[in-house]
Formats: C-alpha cells, structure tokens, sequence
C-alpha cells in the first residue's frame, strides 16, 4: 500500500469540536452557516479530497462526527481509554473505499490511484456487489459500522438500515444499535442535522420522523429514514418483506444458520436481479462458534453469494486465489505502531506480536489458551477461522503443519495422487495426472468429488518383496447410501504402525477420499488399497456396505474383525455388539474417548526437527483437507476424514497385542489373506 500524506487535513472538524467543543465559529442562523454545514454534508455524502488523496463520505463522517473509546496515555504515560474522535488509519481507509467499490464500482486505473494494498479483479469493479469481511478483535469496526449506519441515516430519505445478529447482545444494550443511538444523539446535540425521533424511537428501532397535526389528524413527517436492528436466532426468515438500503450482518460468524439467513435476505437488497442496497458480513477472530463453517465457506468461496472477492494475500499459499477481505491483527495495532499520517508500521507492529505469542507459547501450560491467543487476535484468515469450541485437538501446531505444506514445494510433492490396478502381480499404485483428489474442505457445490488414492509413502517390502503383516491397518469411514448427491465422503487412510524396519513410521502413508458414482466403486478402489498394502481395513459399521460388499466378493477376511477394548488407564470400556467385523461410533462415550485417543496421537513426539523443536505425529500429515478438518473439528459438523481417523485410533489400540511379523520368505504367498485362491 502505498504511504498516506498529510491525513490530518480530512479531520479538520473533529480537531475544532476537540479544542473548542463546538464544530463553528459561524453564528446560527445566518447563511454563512447553514453554507458550512451544507459543505460539510456534502463532504459526508461523497467524499473528501486532499491533495492526490480522496476518503469516501462516510470515512469523513467518522473521522468528524463519530466519538468512541480510543487508546490515551495518562499523565504518568501508561495507557487507557478516553472518548475521542477516531485517528486516520490507513486500514479504516481501506476499508470504507472497499464498500465504496463493492456497492458502487470503479474505473480500474481509479482504483489503482488508490494505492491499497488490497487486489480486486477486473470483472468485479462493476458494483452492485456485497462485501465479507473477517477481522481480529479490538479493530472498532463497530463504530464504523455504526458511523455508516448513522451517516446513511443523516443523508439519505426514507432510507432503511437493517442491522442484524444471531444473538441481541451484539446489537444492544453495548453492540452496535446502541452505538448508532448514541451517535444519532451526537448530531442532535452539535450539529445543523437534527432529527426528530417521535413516532419510533425505540431500543431497537430509530426512524426520522415526527407528528404533525392537519385537520386534528396526525400525518407523519421529516426525513423518514430508519435504522432497525432484528436477531436471526432460531429464524433465519427473520428480514423477510423488508426493503433495505444497508445491512449488516454483526459477528456473522455466532450464526449457526448464516447461509441460509444470508440467503433469505437478499431480496431485501436485490430485486430482479438488479443491486438495490448493500450487505456487509463481519466475523470476529475468538467469537466464531455455531457460523465458522458457514462463515469460512462463504469467505472462501464469495462469489456464489455475490460478495466481493479480493486476492488472498494473507494465507500461506494463497497466491492466485480469491477470497473476502480480512484485516490482520498486526494492522491499526494502535498509535505506537502508526505513524503520524496513520500508516501502519507493519514491521514494528509483526515484532510485537510475535514476541506476545512466543511467550504466551512458553508459558501457556494449556495449549488451548495459545490457540485461543492465535484466534483473537490473528495475522491470517485460516487463523481467524480455528474452531475452539469443543475442538480439543492442538489447532495451533495443525495451522502451522498446514502452512508449511502450502509454502514449501518439497512437502507439496510428498502426496502423489493415482490409481490402482489390478495386474499379473497384484495391486499396482499408478501416478496419474487424471487423478484429482479432493483437496477443499468443505468442498463445494460443483466440485469435483470423485476422488482418488494418494500415497505419502510406498509400503515397505523386506529382501524377498513381502509386506509384513500387520504393519500396515485403514481407518475408514463409509459415507451413508448408495448415490454420489450427498455431502458425505468415502474416508479412508492408511496408517504404518511402529515397527524396527521401516522409518518413519507411526503415520499416514495413504489415503482415499472421495464419492464415486457408485459405493462398489468406493469399495472396490477400498479393497485394492487395502490389497496394496497388505492391510486389513477397519471401519466404522453402522452404515455403508462393507460388510455385503466383502461377503459378494469373498473378501471378509481383508476386514478388521469388531473391536473390544477395555482401557485400564480411565476405566473405558468398548464391548463388542455381536457384528463380526468393523465397529460402532453411535455412542457418545466412544467417540469422546476416540477423540482423546486422537488428540494424544496427534501430540505424540516424535524426532528433533532441523530448526531444534520437536516434531509430533501430525507434522507427518501431508493432507491438507485433512489439517483442516481437525483445525475447524467439533461434534456437529460433517467431518469425514477426522471421523476415519477415530476409527483408527481405536483399532491402533487393539494392534497394541499384535506384533508386526515378516512373513515367511520360503512361502510362495498364498497362505496370506491376500495370496489365496480368489486373488490371483
């Protein structure tokens, strides 16, 4: 982005209200005055220009009519809070040109003279479009929603403002509304623009308005314009019938119904096809709960919604990518990361925040308050995006196995993607640029979810070319009927366990993810990777078709029998419910204690890494689509791939009594599950 100048002349009126306590020396009533505050109104309507620089109007609003709580030193230095007038920062200016550009479009050459740091397409600076945004916490985009709000409310007639949350504490008695009141009462009190709020002047509900008597009958009158705030909990139809010409969703990530809410408001801001009004989404780092799969899905994908896609220049890996727009804690840090014309010192401001987290790191014994520190306040989306409530797995160090596979070629080309063949000699593992495995989670509507095999690491075989038995187990979980239309994948992974012959081991060497045409498709790629191999499968029975599949094929004995486990350490007990083969995950205590069994291998140690810190069992996950479902894991999503791993984890206790073996170099292999009869 390039550096701000001389911004301190777009506060002119803010600075004379702060040192005078009034915004003219004019005297009330005359035409010089009324001149001024038609000046000023201008100003707030469509911007202001200074020098080579331009703010749209409702950037001057807040600069100079808009009072909040701002960082202030006391007389003995340290830091508080006052009201005051809002500094020139070069993220809010960013920010309100975005909406500007969204809502209304710009001339490309236009928008570079800007000098944002922010890329928006070509095909996108037409308008008409919406806006997503995620931020980290303490960035005071509720006062800048709110000056929008009450600037739209002051300039426009008739106009509606619709204000909206899951939850009414974001919306009042200290959300958003209650901010918007308070600057409706601001203007009153100290400008030329007061209106009257007379036939609707409620907590949740503002209109512009008064009473005027004609033949003894009340007719209303005034500017007519209107703010109302509604919540969305349990409704998502809640803004139907409505006519708005702003809405903003607050803290859109608390929604646990937001696409559907999204969707259902629209019409309020389209009709025909043709932009009406504007739709701003927000979601704060740390307050994402019931919406952050909803919420990252539409960050990530906005142009289904028609909100406005930018490139992704915060992810790791992101290049060449779009996305919302997302506003890094490290930027509009406060005064002492800023300079005098408020342009970020991003290094000073990076160095800050590194040294915080790296001691929070340290001394944090619980490893959830660093995740939580790294939600709150984070330098990337997909941090913003982590999943603290109910997730108990190690999010922090999944982001970062997530980041270095995205940023490092060497760890991009670990995983090869194929298919598998049946030959003279067995199963064969063949690379194939044909072959897509499905990389995105969630996946989208329209992707491609076919899927394929991807290994990580070809299976060991000893001098005489056998695989040991029992070196090799899959964790999988099937996906629910016989139709590739549902949501729901095919989730299958293999895993080396510990053994003295082939390192490393104790990982993920394979996998197979994905939703064919049909399941004895799914199952037949299954059952040549469990061939490939040498391992028997384990899966959770209580749905799909592996066992019909196996018993059609003559297969059953690839099938891990059922599982009894009977844990000593807690006291878990997991009878078997008579089923032969596979196991159930119904009960909540078995999947609680699977997930405990998976957070720990996820922790494991492991070896020293280069740089000195020890490496864990997930730092040898190579699967993107698989990091990010144990980063976003709770108990009520879909999380296919994260629910395999459950499978396996108690499978890998029930290995514990079974020893890796070689088998027998003078056996000519058919006496081995794989070397019968039936499949050669």
């Amino acid at each position: 982005m390039g550096k701000l100048v001389n911004t301190q002349e777009f506060r002119r009126s803010a600075l004379h209200f702060k040192k005078y306590g009034f915004y003219t020396d004019l005297v009330p009533g005359t035409p010089e005055y009324f001149a001024w505050w038609q000046q000023e109104l201008e100003r707030c309507t469509n911007g202001y220009t200074v020098g080579d620089t331009t703010i749209t109007g409702d950037h001057y609003f807040y600069l100079n009519y808009v009072q909040m709580k701002v960082q202030a030193k006391t007389s003995k230095g340290s830091l508080t809070k006052a009201i005051d007038f809002p500094g020139f920062w070069d993220g809010d200016y960013e920010y309100f040109w975005l909406k500007e550009i969204a809502r209304n479009g710009m001339d490309k050459q236009a928008m570079l003279d800007l000098q944002m740091s922010t890329t928006v397409h070509d095909e996108w600076l037409n308008g008409g479009h919406h806006l997503i945004v995620s931020k980290a916490r303490r960035k005071g985009f509720s006062y800048k929603n709110a000056a929008m709000t009450c600037n739209l409310f002051n300039t426009k007639r008739s106009s509606y403002t619709l204000l909206c949350a899951f939850d009414k504490k974001f919306l009042y008695p200290k959300g958003i509304m209650t901010m918007a009141a308070a600057n409706m009462d601001f203007i009153n009190q100290n400008t030329a623009w007061g209106k009257r709020r007379q036939v609707i002047d409620k907590q949740n509900h503002k209109k512009a308005s008064f009473l005027e008597y004609v033949n003894g009958q009340p007719i209303e009158k005034g500017y007519k314009s209107e703010v109302e705030a509604i919540t969305f909990k349990d409704n998502p139809d809640a803004a139907r019938g409505k006519d708005a010409d702003l809405v903003i969703f607050e803290e859109a990530g608390a929604f646990n119904n937001l696409k559907d809410t999204y969707m259902a408001t629209i019409p309020c801001v389209e009709d025909g096809g043709v932009t009406t009004g504007q739709m701003i989404v927000f979601g704060t780092g740390g307050d994402m709960d019931g919406g952050t799969v909803d919420f990252e899905s539409m960050f990530y994908n906005p142009e289904p919604y028609n909100l406005l896609p930018v490139e992704n220049m915060w992810d790791d890996g992101g290049d060449g990518t779009h996305c919302g727009w997302f506003f890094p804690s490290w930027r509009n840090k406060g005064p002492e990361f800023m300079d005098a014309d408020g342009n970020t010192l991003k290094e000073k401001a990076l160095t800050a925040e590194t040294v915080k987290r790296e001691s929070v790191k340290k001394s944090a014994k619980d490893a959830k308050v660093y995740d939580k520190m790294i939600t709150e306040y984070p330098w990337k989306p997909r941090e913003a995006f982590l999943q603290m409530s109910g997730n108990m797995f190690p999010a922090g160090d999944l982001i970062h196995q997530r980041n270095e596979i995205t940023t490092k070629k060497a760890l991009q080309g670990v995983g090869t993607p194929g298919i598998l063949v049946d030959s003279g000699q067995g199963v064969k593992f063949r690379p194939s640029e044909k072959a897509y495995p499905v990389t995105k989670f969630p996946h989208q509507k329209g992707d491609n979810i076919e899927g394929c095999a991807v290994v990580y690491q070809s299976p060991f075989k000893d001098q005489d070319g056998q695989i040991p038995n029992n070196l090799y187990f899959i964790a999988h979980d099937p996906y629910a009927h016989d139709s590739s239309q549902g949501n729901s994948l095919g989730s299958a992974y293999v895993f080396k366990r510990p053994n003295p012959w082939s390192k490393p081991d104790d990982m993920i060497v394979a996998s197979y993810v994905g939703r064919p045409e049909t399941q004895d498709e799914y199952n037949d790629n299954l059952f040549k990777l469990a061939e490939y191999y040498n391992a028997k499968i384990g899966f959770e029975n209580d749905r799909g078709n592996v066992i019909p599949y196996a018993k059609q094929h003559k297969k059953l004995h690839m099938l891990m029998e059922e599982v009894e486990i009977f844990d000593k350490s807690n006291g878990f007990r997991a009878k078997s419910l008579g089923r032969n083969y596979g196991m159930s995950m119904g009960s909540k205590a078995r999947k609680s204690q699977a997930v405990l069994y998976l957070r720990d291998w996820l922790k494991a140690k492991r070896s020293m890494g280069e740089d000195g810190a020890r490496k864990l069992n997930l730092h040898y996950i190579y699967d993107v689509a698989l990091l990010d479902e144990l980063i976003k894991w709770n108990e009520k999503g879909n999380f296919d791939r994260a629910s395999a791993l459950l499978v396996g984890m108690f499978y890998m206790q029930d290995l514990m009594t079974k020893p890796v073996v070689m088998q027998d170099p003078l056996d000519d292999g058919r006496d081995s599950f794989f070397g019968r009869d039936f499949f050669v």
